[in-house]
C-alpha cells in the first residue's frame, strides 16, 4: 500500500466534450478574431488599417463632444483635409457644427491632417437606445421595507431608506 500523501487512482475517461472546451477555451478575444479574418483575405486586409483609424479618430471625437453626441455621431471618412461626420439627428449635427474647431483640432492631433469638418444627418443611421432600465420587482421591495424594519439606526438603514423613498417617487 502506499503512504501517506500518495493517491492511487485511474484517469477518467476522456468526455467528448473535453475538445470543444479546450477550443472555446484557447479562443482570443473577438475583435483579434475579425483581425485575424480580414488579415487572411486580401481584399479585407486592405480595409484594416482604414478602420484601426478611424476608431483611433472616433475614440478622440467621443472625447471632445457631449457622451450623447458621440453616441449620435461618428466620423465616417477623411476626405483630403476634411472630416466627414455622420449625426443620426439634427440636434447632433448642430452641436458638431457648433464645436466643428475643437473636433478638427481633436482629430489632428489623433494623427490626421484636418482643416475642416463636414456634418451630414443620416436618419437612417444610429446606434440603437439602450436598454431601459428595469425597476426593482414588487417582492425584493417588500423584502427592503421588510430589511428597513429590522435594521438598527445608522448608514445601512438610511441607505435602504433612500432607495425605497426612491421607489416611492418614481
Amino acid at each position: 500500500m502506499g503512504g501517506i500523501g500518495e493517491c492511487y487512482h485511474t484517469p477518467a475517461p476522456p468526455s467528448p466534450h473535453d475538445a470543444t472546451r479546450k477550443a472555446l477555451a484557447s479562443r482570443p478575444f473577438p475583435l483579434v478574431r475579425l483581425r485575424g479574418l480580414l488579415q487572411a483575405d486580401r481584399s479585407l486586409a486592405v480595409a484594416l488599417p482604414e478602420a484601426e483609424r478611424l476608431a483611433v479618430l472616433n475614440r478622440r471625437f467621443a472625447g471632445v463632444v457631449p457622451k450623447a453626441v458621440a453616441r449620435a455621431c461618428r466620423v465616417a471618412a477623411i476626405q483630403g483635409d476634411t472630416a466627414l461626420v455622420f449625426c443620426a439627428n439634427g440636434a447632433a449635427a448642430s452641436r458638431v457644427r457648433a464645436q466643428a474647431g475643437g473636433v478638427a483640432r481633436a482629430l489632428v492631433t489623433a494623427g490626421a491632417a484636418v482643416a475642416t469638418v463636414k456634418v451630414k444627418v443620416r436618419a437612417d443611421w444610429s446606434f440603437p437606445a439602450p436598454p431601459e432600465k428595469q425597476d426593482l420587482p414588487a417582492a425584493a421591495l417588500a423584502s427592503f421595507r421588510d430589511l428597513e424594519d429590522h435594521l438598527p439606526e445608522g448608514g445601512l438603514r438610511d441607505a435602504v431608506e433612500r432607495l425605497l423613498a426612491r421607489r416611492r417617487k418614481g
